[in-house]
């Protein structure tokens, strides 16, 4: 009986490591994404000397943004949406292409929690996917619901 308990848990052990692997390596690849896609569009911004968009009436958006005036309105048309994030992704767009590698690093956290959700409804483990869950939600709260509290409104 002793032998097949130590199978038990090698077998165990050989599970555990292959989800820390896929997990491990969700952030990695989520990272490595995001900062090349990033590298790529301020890359094109280096190359054009622009951003895509107009910042104000000068013409020289890059400059406009690089002094960025919050107390200035209006911020000029960069995209403050998906729609608007897409339509600038299709036109290529340098600040399109810089946002999207920003909205892929955020979207890295929620990938691997929803993962380990997973992998942990796999293993049939009951306290760890009710754990992950709440941590799933309270991420997903702080991107969806707390922007629209009227007190973390700018």
């Amino acid at each position: 009986m002793r032998p097949d308990s130590e199978e038990d848990r090698s077998f165990d052990k050989k599970r555990y490591a292959r989800m820390q692997t896929v997990l491990a390596r969700t952030l990695l690849y989520g990272v490595v994404l995001s900062t090349v896609i990033i590298v790529i569009g301020l890359a094109a911004m280096a190359l054009s000397n622009k951003t895509g968009y107009l910042c104000d009436n000068s013409g020289d958006s890059l400059n406009c943004l690089l002094n960025y005036n919050p107390s200035a309105i209006p911020h000029g048309d960069y995209p403050n949406n998906l729609v608007a994030l897409a339509s600038g992704l299709e036109q290529l767009k340098p600040f399109s292409i810089i946002q999207l590698g920003v909205l892929v690093l955020l979207a890295t956290p929620v990938i691997r929690v929803t993962a380990s959700l997973i992998l942990f409804s796999i293993e049939k483990d009951r306290s760890f996917v009710l754990i992950t869950l709440f941590v799933l939600l309270v991420l997903l709260f702080s991107f969806f619901i707390v922007p629209e509290i009227p007190i973390f409104k700018a």
